[in-house]
């Protein structure tokens, strides 16, 4: 009982570091797209906070998931991906709802249909057991169709926005500034699939399932700076836009195009062990967007929504930790 408790907190040390990089590594991702918004005003904003905020806040779970895929351990990446939205839509969604007041319009009901079409697209390739070169392509061009979709959308709804120029030296010196601390910010994420790997190795030969270490990694690494950065954004700004739009976007860009790329990198087998944590984890999933689309047309989101979501992102580790006892 000793050895095994030792090894458990000598894992969750550097899981704790590496949620920290990656908290800073989001923020600073996270700003020069809100930054970015903001200077190209002739791009409409909420299609652009959705779209690009979406798919940076994703980049945090697929670059350590692409790494565990290029070692050829694409499963647990996989799992990274699917609790990274799970969780956020259950744990971290109902932390602000109990934290903040949500009004009617914080949550878009168009968006939510569109997470609802890649949920389904995505179940549907999961039907086949395994997500190959072919379905990855497949959820590639649904991420495509998709973002068509949304540039018309909210392109017209905001057509007589200008845009911005600016030409100075010192606006060209910033530009590659902001790209260096990108990049930066990338390659901590990235680098760290390496030390997951060997982690994941340590606590399978504990006789921990992948989904169980793939949904306590991901309730470490993404979700906990995900609900810090909401709050620090709050508190700094008033202000949950950019956080909301992430987790929105997250979810469409997670499910299709990042699986997508992961299936064509290496494939992704699933077995009898993958059943119920994937059946649980898309009903829960489920549940909590109609549960977010019905709240989404109320004057206010009662606080008992949020109880709701965070039992129900709870309950997916219990059943995760059910299934490796039994």
């Amino acid at each position: 009982m000793t050895i095994y408790s030792i090894i458990i907190i000598s894992t969750f040390i550097p899981l704790l570091i590496y949620a920290f990089l990656i908290y800073l590594s989001e923020n600073i991702i996270l700003k020069y797209v809100d930054k970015y918004s903001k200077y190209y005003s002739a791009l409409p904003k909420h299609y652009l906070l959705i779209y690009t905020a979406g798919m940076a806040s994703a980049l945090q779970s697929f670059l350590p998931a692409l790494s565990l895929a290029l070692s050829e351990n694409s499963k647990l990446g996989y799992y990274f991906l699917l609790y990274n939205v799970v969780l956020d839509y259950t744990i971290a969604l109902g932390a602000f709802i109990l934290a903040f007041n949500f009004g009617k319009g914080m949550l878009d009901s168009n968006v939510l249909s569109l997470i609802m079409i890649s949920i389904i697209a995505h179940v549907i390739v999961l039907m086949f057991k395994e997500i190959n070169f072919l379905f990855g392509s497949i959820l590639y061009a649904i991420f495509i169709i998709i973002s068509i979709f949304l540039f018309y959308k909210y392109w017209k709804r905001n057509e007589n926005t200008t845009y911005i120029t600016k030409s100075s030296f010192y606006e060209y010196f910033k530009a590659i500034v902001f790209s260096l601390e990108i990049a930066l910010a990338i390659s901590i994420i990235y680098v760290g699939g390496g030390i997951l790997n060997n982690i994941s190795n340590t606590l399978q030969q504990l006789d921990l399932s992948i989904p169980l270490i793939g949904y306590a990694m991901a309730l470490v690494l993404f979700t906990l700076p995900d609900i810090l950065y909401g709050h620090f954004a709050w508190f700094k700004n008033k202000d949950l836009n950019i956080s909301m739009a992430s987790i929105s976007g997250e979810a469409i860009a997670s499910f299709t195009i990042f699986t997508g790329i992961l299936g064509m990198v290496y494939p992704i087998k699933f077995s009898n062990e993958d059943v119920i944590p994937i059946i649980s984890s898309f009903l829960v999933l489920l549940i909590s967007v109609m549960i977010l689309y019905i709240a989404s047309y109320k004057a206010r989101i009662p606080k008992w929504v949020g109880i709701l979501l965070i039992s129900l992102g709870i309950a997916i580790g219990l059943i995760n930790s059910i299934t490796v006892l039994s």
